[in-house]
């Protein structure tokens, strides 16, 4: 049976998208660690550069890749790499999903400009390897993308640089900014709503155990009940949430069954301490609702017009055409008597209006299916 632990983790894992508990190699921080320091971004760049060059540095000996969207983070990491080291053996991979393809372009154009041997990696359904994903994270999530850049870059690299902490560090998530600035409040309930994707409208529908918003919002008040702005509130909900505990950790865990290293220059120790005070303006601009100020500026001096210019990105997929092509028939298979309605973790008659949203293409219907998709595959292996 599952114990309390087990249950929590679920709920958190199906409400946030991450597990507060799970363990993390990044440290938490505290609303004094994102207080703006106006002097701090003239020695930003120079900063970056110093760090990218001794992480490289220490691998220039070993087979280097890196992912890249066309996007500005990884642009940014492989823009610094390259000026420290000009002559390295760079790898660079693009992945994609389905149809989507649109990034293919510009992570060409991002390799022509700094030289790397790229490849372009398409993978048509991404989810005929969930249960390997949720094997290796050792969690009952499905958002695991970087699962294919690990296997595929473990070919042929040793290291794998990331631009991890981009969004979080240097004020990636417009979405969220522009919502919570115009509704005038900076709650952990309006912070929630500015990323409905995680839930459903009907979310206590969907669990058969206990279920009540209260409980996350106490979780998420430390990070709202402090004298920062709102920005800085954000922020400090961002670095503390998805960061420590869903992308770092996957991370790690990836890194460790596939055999190959990860670094990731944004989140040394000295750029966690410097980026966090950067004065919000370099991180955000609501006029343009723009994010990644600073990083953008950074590019634009390192020949990287395209990438600086190009709203947030990142690998994903249409949610709309995997479900029709792929997801519906897995959750159609696996739900028939599925375990988590057997141990009673989730109510049996919500998967009704699940199929029915997501036929209708809510991609938030959509996202939780998943969910439940891989919760069902966590439930397997642990034989319950």
């Amino acid at each position: 049976m599952l114990d309390t632990t087990m249950l929590t983790r679920i709920r958190s894992l199906l409400t946030l998208r991450y597990d507060p508990s799970h363990h993390t190699s990044l440290p938490v921080l505290d609303w004094r660690d994102f207080v703006e320091y106006q002097g701090i971004s003239p020695f930003i760049q120079q900063l970056l550069e110093n760090v990218t060059r001794r992480v490289v540095q220490e691998h220039a000996s070993e087979r280097i890749g890196i992912g890249i969207s066309g996007g500005v983070d990884s642009t940014t990491v492989l823009a610094l790499s390259r000026k420290c080291f000009p002559d390295l053996n760079i790898r660079s991979y693009c992945i994609t999903f389905g149809s989507d393809t649109k990034e293919t372009k510009d992570a060409l154009h991002v390799s022509e400009l700094y030289s790397t041997d790229h490849k372009d990696i398409n993978i048509d359904d991404p989810f005929s390897e969930l249960e390997d994903q949720v094997r290796i994270a050792d969690e009952p999530r499905w958002n695991l993308y970087p699962y294919f850049l690990f296997k595929k870059a473990a070919r042929d690299c040793d290291v794998i640089l990331t631009g991890d902490g981009g969004d979080e560090l240097f004020g990636g998530y417009v979405f969220r900014y522009s919502y919570m600035l115009a509704s005038g409040e900076a709650s952990p309930k309006s912070y929630l709503e500015a990323h409905a994707r995680d839930w459903v409208p009907d979310q206590k529908d969907l669990f058969a155990i206990p279920f009540d918003w209260d409980t996350f919002y106490r979780q998420l008040s430390p990070y709202f009940s402090n004298p920062l702005p709102t920005l800085g509130k954000i922020f400090l909900a961002d670095y503390n949430g998805k960061l420590l505990y869903d992308f770092a950790p996957t991370n790690a865990a990836l890194s460790k069954h596939f055999g190959v290293s990860v670094e990731a220059p944004f989140l040394e120790p000295e750029v966690l301490h410097a980026a966090t005070h950067i004065p919000y303006a370099l991180k955000y601009d609501p006029v343009n609702n723009l994010g990644k100020v600073i990083l953008r500026q950074i590019l634009l001096e390192n020949f990287a017009y395209r990438p600086a210019t190009k709203g947030k990105i990142g690998w994903g997929m249409d949610l709309a055409e995997m479900w029709d092509k792929n997801i519906r028939t897995r959750c159609e298979e696996l739900f028939e008597s599925p375990r988590f309605v057997q141990l009673g973790i989730i109510n049996g008659r919500w998967l009704k209006r699940g199929f029915e949203k997501s036929d209708e293409h809510d991609l938030r219907y959509v996202s939780k299916m998943l969910g439940l998709l891989a919760l069902e595959l966590w439930l397997k292996q642990l034989n319950l």
